[in-house]
């Protein structure tokens, strides 16, 4: 009996050592250190031991152990400590934890082990008497299911506790997990209103997206810090790097172009947001407006590694001035990332473990575009937006020369959207928009797909695709009256054209038209590359004659009137039959 209690305890310590041991031992020479307290009074030189509870434990050079409170080391040791901890307890951590711990489960891992018990017994390995067997296999047996118990506990607590922070906006983001990930469905339409005060605007306006099913967004339960952390400086220029608690994407303060600051630039609204090339809308900064709601000492994101992101407060409610590089830093619960009001504003990228693919983190959702991305509108303001659920209608209005102008669309439902471009006479121009599911639900491989229906879709893109003329027109009306004259389109010949003669002799070459010189930026630029067949000679060159007189047909295709101005809703019906 007395060997069984002695056994029975060292189980009991084994599963109840819940310390940070050093992986590979006190005498590894990187755990050996110049170690100061708080008030800089006192150095030692030591082996790292043990983080346990509020105490570490130093192994010094002589071979003797001390114990100091984690709280009267310096600011620079107490954040070594802690991030070494992560690091060793995720290296710690066993397989069995990327199993889905269920009480069948625990119960047969237990059968097992009380089987194994007795085979040990049968085969005289064990010398006790035959009546301490059982008791000893019912222990092992019940340690092993507290064991397991326990694991499935703490993983479950992650959850909740995540959980927890989205739960605020549970009207506007759906959840789910398995063993390994956090699920949140959305549309990435955050309540406040959206778009106001950008000055740099590509005409995009925000749309619902189908952020659902197998295009859901992820959150790692049990993030581990990485080996090689990924900068958001010189990597992540696309797509998301963290989800606010409202279901809205985060994505990189910097641009696409991997040098514009969005914020400096002016390309944010008030709430640090914007929309993409598909009319999706996301954050380039932290949304800190969203601790109204969660409150100030909780997240009000979660970076795609894992890593909780807070506003610019700790639990002190002060701004931390020991952040790392990547805007975070390590806590008693583990590592977070901070807001700040300078860049890099968010997690200045991602200090867990993620798959970098192409320049984005993958897998991760796609956005939905339901229409050609728009052109950068030089000059415009935007100064109101307007949402009516009940009809399922948003406005964007901008200003642009002094005048008012306005983007509007409604749901029309089954995934159609009738737009309505209204410039500052009052002129509307109308176009019809369908959207192509992506959410996952349907699998673009499902059985049955036929090839008409495809066609038809395309088809359909095709002709709800507005004219040349009329999806450059803001940028073809150079004094910006609504109106396009001759005149204005010519003068954008002449610079396109010029752009492109590199050797000034009048005529165009394929070399030069393709872009390999010198890049040209202008509406006309990507027209004449798309369409170059239709104007070129048999050698291949365009004449600027030849040019200029298919532009001005299609400009007197379009003024039916033949008033010699054209408005943009005439530019819009120009490719439709009468």
């Amino acid at each position: 009996m007395k060997k069984s209690f002695v056994m029975l305890t060292a189980l009991v310590l084994l599963f109840n050592c819940r310390v940070s041991l050093a992986h590979l031992g006190h005498e590894n020479e990187s755990n050996l250190k110049t170690w100061k307290t708080s008030d800089g009074l006192v150095e030692v030189q030591a082996f790292f031991v043990c983080h346990q509870g509020e105490n570490v434990k130093l192994c010094k050079v002589n071979g003797s152990v001390i114990s100091i409170p984690l709280s009267n080391l310096s600011d620079m040791d107490r954040r070594w400590v802690l991030d070494k901890s992560i690091v060793i307890n995720n290296l710690n951590i066993p397989n069995t934890f990327e199993l889905p711990i269920t009480i069948g489960l625990v119960l047969a891992i237990g059968v097992l082990v009380a089987i194994a018990a007795l085979s040990i017994y049968t085969s005289g390995i064990i010398f006790w008497q035959r009546s301490s067997v059982f008791p000893l296999a019912g222990a092992i047996v019940l340690m092993g299911s507290v064991a397991l118990l326990a694991v499935d506990k703490d993983d479950k607590q992650s959850t909740t506790l995540i959980q927890k922070h989205f739960e605020p906006f549970s009207g506007k983001v759906k959840f789910s997990s398995d063993n390994d990930y956090f699920y949140i469905e959305s549309e990435g339409m955050p309540d406040h209103p959206m778009m106001i005060g950008i000055r740099a605007w590509q005409q995009q306006v925000p749309i619902p997206q189908h952020y659902v099913g197998k295009n859901a967004w992820r959150i790692p339960i049990k993030p581990k810090l990485a080996d090689t952390p990924v900068s958001a400086k010189t990597n992540l220029f696309r797509g998301a790097i963290a989800l606010a608690v409202n279901g809205v994407p985060i994505f990189n303060p910097i641009k696409n172009d991997g040098k514009t600051d969005t914020l400096i630039a002016g390309e944010l609204d008030e709430f640090g947001g914007h929309c993409g090339r598909a009319d999706d809308y996301h954050y380039h900064i932290g949304p800190v407006h969203l601790q109204k709601i969660v409150g100030a000492n909780n997240p009000i994101g979660y970076a795609l590694d894992g890593f909780p992101l807070y506003g610019f407060t700790d639990a002190n409610g002060k701004e931390p001035k020991d952040l790392d590089k990547f805007n975070g830093r390590t806590e008693k619960d583990g590592y977070r990332y901070y807001s700040t009001k300078t860049y890099p504003y968010i997690n200045g990228g991602l200090r867990g473990e993620v798959m970098v693919r192409d320049g984005q983190i993958d897998p991760q959702p796609r956005a939905n575009p339901i229409r050609p991305d728009g052109r950068p509108l030089k000059g415009a303001k935007i100064t109101g937006f307007v949402r009516d659920d009940s009809k399922k209608t948003i406005s964007v209005k901008y200003e642009l020369n002094g005048k008012t102008n306005s983007i509007q669309y409604s749901n029309n439902g089954a995934g159609t959207y009738n737009f309505i471009f209204t410039n500052g006479n009052g002129d509307e121009t109308n176009a019809v928009y369908e959207e192509k599911r992506i959410d996952g639900k349907d699998s673009k491989d499902k059985k049955g797909s036929d090839k008409k229906g495809e066609q038809s879709s395309k088809k359909g893109a095709e002709e709800t695709r507005l004219p040349w003329i009329a999806a450059h027109f803001d940028e073809l009306d150079l004094d910006k009256d609504g109106y396009l004259i001759l005149s204005e389109l010519k003068k954008e010949i002449d610079k396109t054209f010029a752009g492109f003669d590199a050797n000034k002799d009048g005529k165009l070459t394929k070399d030069e038209y393709s872009g390999k010189g010198s890049p040209v930026k202008s509406a006309l630029a990507g027209f004449i590359k798309g369409h170059a067949e239709e104007f070129s000679d048999k050698d291949g060159t365009i004449s600027k004659d030849v040019l200029t007189t298919a532009m001005i047909k299609m400009y007197e295709k379009a003024d039916r009137k033949n008033t010699g101005k054209l408005s943009k809703a005439e530019a819009s019906q120009s490719g439709k039959k009468q």
